[in-house]
């Protein structure tokens, strides 16, 4: 995965600790804010999970431009980092993290915005939004006791006891396995909180430990069974969980995409739909996975994908 490419406007954002583990140490969130032209009315806040498989990348990897298009809106938008497996199980650490930063989120977001920058935010008025891995992490916040108004979910991963996340991924086929010392480096040290980006200049990034374990996993089908150690896929996967009740949620998925299937977030559409949940599906013909983190707001497949899944949020809150 490409790094996003840089806004085309500055934006103002101020950093807080949303939790201090005992392990992974302080895990920050970045919150990015509205100027003063907005008013001084209480701000929505989108909630925004970043890509990497919940093994690699951070929270520059969310798409400046999409985090610019809510803050124009008044959002307050958070991109918080997660702990990244496999030193932490996918359910004790993404998916408990991310039902935590939702209740930071509604809990102590807004006295500490307010006193840092006299921003007042509407802890009732939220939304949640992720890619690939972060679309799961979107979908699990659904779960919690107060949900976000609505979720959107770009090409997130999902349904994961199905055949297709066993099956070795052909596109990294002739990629040659690293020394099991190398890549056995991963479990060095503390939970990361952030990593380098799967690609590096379009090439994958063998020279770092982390990642090298990563693509060997998704190379050989094993990327979500060797963060779910128990096979407990029914406590760390949102959508075996759907009911009515769950937020109203919109699917963006391309049906060219090599990572994760299109046909999944298609089933979790219709799963959603049969409990009687608002919900919405876009299929783009011609995008892949991670599309967006490589597009400018000028580009055509911004303005035919991502706006929409955008104002989807706004019409929630």
């Amino acid at each position: 995965m490409a790094e996003p490419t840089a806004p085309t406007t500055q934006l103002s954002s101020i950093t807080f600790t949303w939790k201090d583990d005992p392990s992974a140490g302080a895990i920050p969130a970045h919150v990015y804010y509205p100027d003063a032209a907005h008013g001084k009315g209480s701000h929505p806040i989108a909630l925004i999970f970043h890509v990497g498989g919940f093994v690699l990348g951070s929270a520059d990897l969310t798409p400046k431009n999409q985090i610019a298009h809510l803050v124009a809106r008044g959002f307050v938008v958070v991109t918080p980092e997660y702990r990244l497996c496999p030193q932490v199980s996918l359910l004790d650490g993404p998916v408990q993290d991310a039902k935590d930063v939702l209740r930071w989120c509604q809990e102590e977001l807004p006295a500490l915005l307010q006193e840092a920058k006299s921003i007042q935010v509407d802890e009732t008025r939220i939304v949640a939004m992720g890619h690939s891995a972060g679309g799961l992490l979107a979908l699990t916040t659904g779960l919690c006791s107060k949900p976000p108004r609505a979720i959107v979910d770009f090409y997130g991963c999902k349904i994961l006891d199905d055949p297709s996340w066993t099956r070795p991924l052909p596109k990294f086929a002739q990629v040659p396995d690293q020394p099991p010392e190398f890549i056995s480096k991963i479990y060095d040290g503390p939970p990361a909180i952030t990593s380098l980006p799967m690609f590096t200049d379009g090439k994958p990034t063998l020279s770092d430990p982390r990642c090298a374990w990563y693509i060997q996993q998704v190379k050989n089908g094993t990327s979500i069974s060797s963060i779910v150690p128990e096979g407990d896929y029914e406590r760390v996967d949102a959508t075996k969980q759907f009911k009515q009740g769950f937020p109203p949620t919109y699917f963006l998925h391309g049906r060219s995409d090599v990572f994760v299937s299109y046909e999944l977030t298609v089933r979790a559409h219709e799963a959603l739909k049969e409990v009687g949940v608002e919900t919405e599906l876009v299929i783009g013909e011609e995008i892949g996975h991670a599309f967006d983190l490589q597009i400018q707001a000028t580009d055509p497949l911004f303005e035919k994908y991502v706006v929409p899944a955008l104002e989807f949020l706004e019409r929630h809150v």
